[in-house]
């Protein structure tokens, strides 16, 4: 097999294959946070109230959205979107990653509210995309569904979480549904209001690991990294195996460089939940800088089984695995994984000519030209 020198020039990957700037939350410390939800209420860790009160003629919702929607509010519901594989369902569960697309199917369905549940790192873009374009009004949030409403539609406050917050039967349940809450209100840039939240959680009950876990996201929004290492330590304190704070824990390791421990770390997450999309991608670029570049090489892999057994594209995670083998030292397998994504005529236009660029050095390299 011909071998390259691991030291071929490349752009920095996240400018390449994913937009936006610096991650405003981390972008897998609340993907398990509302599974282990420690409370007693029956729908704490749905979108259960989200969904029942929800009011739309045109709606768009995200992946995990779809088996809620089903169960309590069919008749928001086309026939389509009750079919997983029709073309109007697999759209839908690609535009969270890309404004293009979402605008796209915006313009044929003209949407009046989007419906957003579960982790929000899985629909970072378009809630970065919705909060600058500003066509969108923030209608609802709680501790597990972000509602967004067209246009000039009443806006959110933070007084209308009292009555949520009200049916939760206890302090504790009352503290983890804000810290839940400041997350999501993290995402969409509404970091005064999450503070607030923390706080009152914090009054509330202290004792909890989603209090501290939450305070240490906020943290690193802010970029005060000790800070929020200190408050993640107190989350593990109470919980040593609460996921969601040894995620929070793994962005932090990250950040600040410290790729070999945050590796360690990623790799029980995966363990916990090996097909999470999210945590998959992320813990592939966990693996790049900590070179593990065969634990990353194999996780990209998987990455595109899955994205090809849901009819969707798979070209930008080739491209991310043609560096890999990069810097792994194999060329052919580089070479292949490059032309595979270059095959894809959808290939955006900045990932295409960086492919190619790419494409030509390794070649050069290996006297493969």
């Amino acid at each position: 097999m011909s071998q390259i020198s691991p030291a071929i020039s490349r752009r920095p990957r996240r400018a390449v294959l994913i937009s936006g700037g610096v991650i405003a939350i981390a972008i897998v410390a609340a993907f398990a946070a509302v599974r282990h939800f420690r409370s007693r209420s029956e729908f704490v860790a749905t979108p259960e109230i989200a969904i029942r009160s929800l009011d739309a003629k045109s709606l768009y919702f995200n992946a995990p959205a779809r088996p809620w929607l089903l169960k309590l509010r069919p008749d928001l519901l086309s026939a389509d979107d009750r079919d997983e594989k029709s073309a109007r369902a697999r759209d839908f569960v690609q535009a969270v990653q890309s404004a293009k697309l979402f605008r796209q199917l915006d313009r044929k369905y003209r949407f009046d509210v989007l419906l957003l549940a579960g982790d929000p790192s899985q629909f970072r873009v378009l809630v970065e995309h919705l909060v600058e374009a500003k066509d969108w009004t923030l209608a609802y949030v709680d501790h597990a569904a972000i509602v967004f409403r067209r246009g000039s539609a009443a806006g959110w406050k933070a007084a209308d979480l009292d009555a949520i917050a009200a049916g939760f039967p206890g302090a504790s349940d009352r503290a983890a549904f804000f810290s839940q809450v400041a997350v999501r209100l993290l995402a969409v840039r509404r970091a005064e209001d999450a503070k607030v939240c923390l706080d009152r959680a914090k009054a509330l009950d202290d004792r909890l690991p989603e209090v501290w876990n939450g305070q240490a996201i906020y943290r690193m929004n802010r970029g005060e990294w000790t800070p929020a290492m200190a408050d993640v330590g107190r989350a593990l304190a109470i919980d040593a195996d609460f996921l969601p704070a040894l995620a929070t824990k793994t962005q932090v390791l990250y950040s600040t460089k410290k790729f070999s421990e945050a590796h360690a770390l990623s790799q029980r997450l995966i363990e916990a939940y090996p097909d999470d999309p999210a945590l998959l991608f992320y813990h592939a670029k966990i693996c790049h800088e900590a070179h593990a570049f065969t634990d990353e090489i194999r996780t990209l892999r998987r990455l595109i089984e899955r994205a090809e057994e849901e009819s969707q594209s798979a070209s930008g995670y080739r491209i991310y695995l043609a560096q890999a083998y990069a810097k792994d030292g194999k060329a052919q397998p580089a070479i292949d994984e490059f032309n595979r994504a270059l095959a894809d005529e959808d290939l955006p236009k900045e990932q295409r000519s960086y492919a190619e660029d790419t494409l030509a050095q390794i070649k050069d390299r290996a006297g493969l030209r």
